[in-house]
């Protein structure tokens, strides 16, 4: 499992959910991909996260749709991916950050001294 940040754009429409990602796969330059991406996310998104351009943060287990979750560890960073159907509608998201997982240490338990 990896820790990733995720944007996205909530549509209630299939119809409206294929016209955006298609026009955002059109996209070459990643730098405008991000800002357009946002901008539709701020017109167009049935979630709060409009506001913030679409941006989530990073996903934890049992906070986001388990569709989209499965989808998002399934994608790769910077590409458009989509849509997903969840109960709150047609996601179009895109993986923003990726962190590995790993031991941290912090609980004082390394792998090698568990034995």
């Amino acid at each position: 499992m990896r820790s990733i940040r995720v944007s996205h754009i909530v549509l209630s429409t299939k119809d409206l959910a294929d016209v955006l990602y298609e026009h955002l796969r059109s996209y070459d330059d990643k730098q405008l991909l991000m800002k357009t991406f946002a901008k539709l996310a701020r017109k167009y998104s049935a979630c709060g996260s409009r506001n913030n351009g679409g941006d989530l943060g990073f996903l934890e287990q049992h906070t986001a749709a388990p569709e989209l979750l499965k989808a998002a560890q399934q994608s790769p960073v910077d590409e458009v991916c989509g849509p997903v159907h969840t109960r709150f509608g047609y996601h179009i998201f895109i993986i923003t950050e990726e962190e590995k997982l790993g031991d941290t240490g912090i609980d004082g338990i390394h792998k090698e001294s568990i034995r």
